[in-house]
């Protein structure tokens, strides 16, 4: 049987003139050894305040909230935020970094909340 892989492929883009940061994550799932398989789900989102340099983690952060909630095993997170990604891979290995990523992100939600509907 097949070893199915989720891969999240993230963005985000920020408005100065809403002070909102969109996120969009797209879920695809492969069972074979290469490529990323087909889109099986799009997701976007629309955050308050979050800091301008922060976009991308945020959305890894949600990719992974995601990944958590649905009870994928296996994932792969894509961003082209290459400074950041280099900087998540070399601290991966320091167990501090899951909980880095969740207080900041959690300190930001508790103090802004996130725009309605009408505000995107």
């Amino acid at each position: 049987m097949p070893e199915w892989i989720q891969t999240f492929t993230v963005d985000a883009s920020y408005s100065p003139a809403t002070v909102i940061t969109g996120i969009g994550i797209v879920i695809q799932v492969r069972s074979s050894r290469s490529g990323c398989g087909p889109i099986v789900e799009q997701l976007s989102e629309g955050h308050r305040n979050v800091s301008v340099g922060d976009g991308e983690l945020y959305a890894v952060f949600r990719a992974l909230e995601v990944a958590r909630q649905r009870g994928f095993t296996r994932i792969k997170v894509r961003s082209d935020h290459n400074r950041m990604r280099r900087s998540l891979r070399e601290r991966y290995s320091d167990s501090s970094i899951g909980l880095d990523l969740q207080r900041g992100v959690l300190a930001r939600k508790a103090t802004h909340p996130s725009p309605t509907a009408n505000e995107i």
